[in-house]
């Protein structure tokens, strides 16, 4: 059986999205989302709400649209895979995680501040 390694957001930028790359390589461009949910509290029956944020991570002519479009209140669905990445600070390995969009729909635009940052 092969396996399966998916994610599914919906949830709206928290800030205008960034172009990353240099001018000779592809477009890579990252977004901050927040994600609604709630719950049922076990102890007082009642809702409780939360938000969670995640990094996302897109190349290619969909970044490029990104950073053209996708600005801070923007609303999108995105989906993609997770990667684990391995870095080193110092002396010490530091892990983390990058959610990688190959899918993209947006919901409900809101117009970039800026053309977005190139570093």
């Amino acid at each position: 059986m092969k396996s399966l390694n998916r994610f599914q957001f919906i949830g709206n930028l928290t800030k205008d999205t960034e172009l990353k790359s240099k001018p000779d390589q592809t477009s890579l461009a990252v977004f901050d989302i927040a994600v609604n949910g709630s719950y049922v509290d076990q102890h007082t029956n009642g809702v409780k709400e939360y938000t969670d944020y995640f990094q996302i991570k897109v190349w290619g002519k969909t970044a490029e649209n990104a950073v053209k479009y996708l600005g801070k209140g923007s609303q999108v669905f995105v989906e993609g895979t997770i990667r684990n990445t391995q870095y080193v600070v110092g002396d010490q390995k530091r892990y983390g995680t990058d959610y990688i969009a190959d899918k993209i729909q947006f919901l409900n635009t809101k117009e970039p501040t800026a053309s977005g940052n190139e570093n």
